[in-house]
């Protein structure tokens, strides 16, 4: 029994880290390129007389936000993989032992999954806030878009209004795309079952049509010798030999505890360390994305000013054209004197 439990979590662990990752790589990434793709059409859309670049606005957007969310969501399913696991099992060693049924796992295993995830287990939340991330993607439009349209306040406006429905839209299908997980891990979870019934049915019926009357006549033999051992000893012996085993079992179940115990603590340790690391990580791209919007908005003051030096050099050019006649004219004059 113990070996089909531990069969059926291990192949149940094993498909939803599959999924996770490619709901990483495939949906995930297609919702955030979508978001982006989306805004940045709006955006010259709205402002379609000032002839900004679309390209170049997507490329920007995406620089700032892509990487920092697909890497919040990993952290997520990382958080959350923990609560699923206990879920997991839980729901598989009851059903083993014949405590539920399928029904009660379709009826009850996304509540029971949310109240896991709710208990923090790890000591480490991470929701689907992206309020952060899109605080770099407003600074961006304000500094590249708004700057030149901010005369006309009713397209301000509007386009502070776009990148805002956009930070909602995308939180709503992130918020879905979560959801959806969580109903295939139940999907996941009900398949192995079915499959691992159907497997022990298979067997039973073999083990129901290969019993013969030899198999039973080797077995009552095997009953006699096994009974015949025991009068060997006396009661007190038995006694003896019974308290030793179980003193044994007891101590190798300790052991198990011990290592048990110690992995958990190490795994610990390990998911507290990385923790800090995606921190430091998280807090390294956020200080990049501001340097960079403040190299560029050095960058365009410096062209501001490049402009309106040629501007002076343009002026001037007559003006020393001038004197040069003129300084000619005189030296020219004192000559024929």
């Amino acid at each position: 029994m113990l070996g089909t439990i531990e069969r059926i979590k291990n192949a149940v662990l094993f498909k939803c880290n599959a999924l996770n990752d490619k709901i990483i790589s495939d949906e995930l990434v297609t919702i955030i390129d979508s978001c982006i793709y989306h805004l940045a059409e709006d955006l010259v859309s709205l402002t379609i007389d000032f002839e900004f670049n679309e390209d170049k606005i997507r490329d920007n957007i995406d620089g700032l936000i892509k990487q920092s969310l697909v890497k919040k969501i990993k952290r997520k399913l990382f958080i959350d993989s923990l609560a699923l696991q206990i879920t997991n099992d839980s729901f598989i060693e009851d059903y083993v032992y014949e405590k539920i049924k399928i029904k009660d796992i379709k009826k009850n295993y996304i509540k029971e999954l949310e109240n896991n995830k709710n208990t923090n287990q790890l000591n480490m939340t991470e929701d689907l806030d992206i309020t952060e991330y899109y605080d770099s993607v407003i600074d961006y439009v304000k500094n590249s878009i708004v700057k030149v349209i901010e005369e006309n306040k009713t397209l301000v406006e509007n386009v502070m209004n776009v990148v805002n429905n956009s930070k909602k839209e995308l939180e709503e299908k992130l918020e879905d795309l979560i959801n959806n997980v969580d109903e295939k891990y139940l999907t996941i979870l009900i398949n192995e079952l079915n499959d691992e019934s159907e497997l022990d049915h298979d067997e039973e019926k073999e083990e129901k049509g290969g019993v013969s009357m030899t198999d039973s006549i080797k077995d009552i033999a095997l009953d006699e010798k096994s009974t015949n051992d025991f009068e060997k000893y006396d009661d007190m012996t038995l006694f003896n030999k019974v308290l030793l085993s179980l003193n044994t079992k007891e101590e190798t179940l300790q052991r198990r505890e011990k290592k048990i115990e110690e992995r958990r603590r190490n795994v610990e340790e390990r998911l507290e360390s990385t923790n800090d690391n995606i921190e430091a990580n998280i807090k390294r791209e956020n200080e990049l994305s501001k340097r960079k919007l403040s190299l560029n908005d050095k960058e365009v003051k410096l062209n501001a000013k490049l402009s309106e030096t040629e501007v002076i050099f343009l002026n001037i050019k007559p003006l020393l054209k001038g004197l040069n006649n003129i300084k000619s004219s005189e030296i020219g004059g004192s000559d024929d004197e």
